[in-house]
């Protein structure tokens, strides 16, 4: 495909945007029930297409975990069928007034969302841009090409059965390169990178379209002195719990000096019988070291293989993991706390255990953190509902602050995310 024909091709999305926006909010929430049930009527057919690109993919050497996001299980496909009969439940944010000052909340136009694995994010995502009168172009990996597929065969055929432009979902043709398809300014309005973070990292620094990137791992909690150790612990494993992908998974973690004489060498054995990899600091290694020596008898009792207890030091505080690792520094204070986890947490979600007021204070003024957790878990769901209402949440990730495009819309990327804001001056007729 030529340029000119990449251009025509984009240009197909924009005009579909342009009659979107001119179709009712009943309307569009009912072409996404019905997208829905034609997903779970032809559940059977995606999830043998999903097996196709699982044999595929293991002939093609796909890293383990991208394998793992390409899965498509029955759960993990009702979860997106769920998501986008919760959206068409949800208020349209086009029709709510934003401010007193005449601004008025419009689409954004043409979205494209490109991803590795995650054939049910493509699906999500697309739900989201038609909810607020957007049109997106999908651009999965190769790994899940007969999933995307099927999944894309289904929604096409509901949006010519509804009377909607076919080019409201279109995926980019073969053949086409990512770095053609985010450079393309003249009708594309958002790209939105989901997926390791070196692809998210290279789709936001290659783009000359604006890009929101969705970041994922390396957040940081901050165990203080007067914080709960049984409480950090069920936080931690309860972040690692996303399915298939834990956003907000908690991969390191600072602690206050005083907590060495307080049960920290016990707390990190408890981690280890849960299954996970602890590394940490210098001075983390040498401390837990010592615990060993000293304490034969715990480890018999918790029945751990003491060959698995060494804590090797790791210099590498600002990547994610995205595994069962996680790592511990020691601190001597809140101010050295602070200092850390901006310079190397992802900025995305950061959590903090405290009893006292004047350092939840500190901390949530001081930290360069989109979203900050304070005595809370900080476990992501990207289909959930608040409070006693029951209303719900649809996200498709979480931005950083740390990141380009994250000051548009910094945290959650809900369905408002994909939304802008015009201002409409009036003024009556002088006479």
């Amino acid at each position: 495909m030529s340029p000119e024909d990449l251009t025509g091709f984009i240009y197909k999305s924009h005009a579909a945007a342009l009659q979107l926006v001119q179709i009712s909010t009943r309307e569009r929430d009912n072409l996404l029930l019905e997208i829905a049930n034609n997903v779970k009527k032809h559940k059977n057919a995606i999830l043998e297409a999903n097996t196709l690109d699982l044999e595929a993919s293991r002939d093609m050497a796909v890293p383990d975990l991208v394998l793992e996001w390409l899965k498509l299980t029955p759960e993990r496909l009702n979860n997106a069928i769920e998501c986008l009969n919760q959206l068409a439940n949800l208020p349209d944010p086009l029709t709510l007034h934003v401010g007193i000052n005449g601004y008025q909340r419009v689409p954004l136009g043409v979205v494209a969302f490109v991803y590795e694995g995650f054939p049910q994010l493509g699906l999500i995502a697309s739900a989201m841009c038609l909810k607020v009168g957007n049109t997106i172009i999908l651009k999965g990996g190769g790994e899940g090409t007969h999933t995307q597929e099927a999944i894309a065969a289904i929604v096409k055929d509901v949006l010519v059965a509804r009377n909607f432009p076919e080019a409201c979902v279109s995926s980019v043709p073969t053949g086409i390169a990512l770095k053609e398809l985010i450079v393309q300014e003249k009708y594309l309005r958002l790209v939105i990178p989901y997926g390791r973070p070196s692809f998210v990292q290279q789709v936001s620094k290659q783009a000359t379209v604006s890009a929101l990137p969705i970041s994922m791992g390396n957040c940081y909690l901050y165990l203080s002195a007067s914080g709960k150790l049984d409480f950090a612990k069920e936080i931690i494993l309860n972040s690692r719990k996303g399915d298939p992908d834990a956003v907000n998974a908690i991969d390191k973690v600072v602690v206050h000096r005083s907590w060495c004489d307080r049960g920290l060498g016990e707390w990190i054995c408890h981690l280890k019988k849960q299954g996970l990899v602890v590394r940490g600091c210098a001075e983390t290694t040498a401390y837990f070291r010592q615990f060993l020596e000293d304490n034969d008898a715990v480890i018999a009792e918790m029945h751990l293989d003491a060959n698995a207890q060494a804590i090797y030091s790791e210099d590498i505080w600002g990547q994610a993991y995205l595994d069962e690792t996680i790592a511990i520094k020691i601190v001597d204070d809140m101010e050295e706390a602070i200092a850390w986890i901006n310079q190397y947490s992802s900025g995305h979600a950061d959590v903090l255990l405290t009893d006292s007021l004047s350092e939840r204070d500190r901390f949530v003024s001081r930290i360069n953190s989109s979203t900050i957790f304070v005595n809370a878990h900080s476990r992501f769901s990207r289909c959930s509902k608040l409070g006693d209402s029951g209303n719900a949440k649809i996200a498709l990730g979480m931005s950083s602050l740390k990141t380009r495009g994250a000051s548009r819309y910094p945290g959650v990327i809900d369905i408002y995310a994909l939304t802008t804001t015009k201002q409409v001056l009036t003024s009556s007729w002088s006479q």
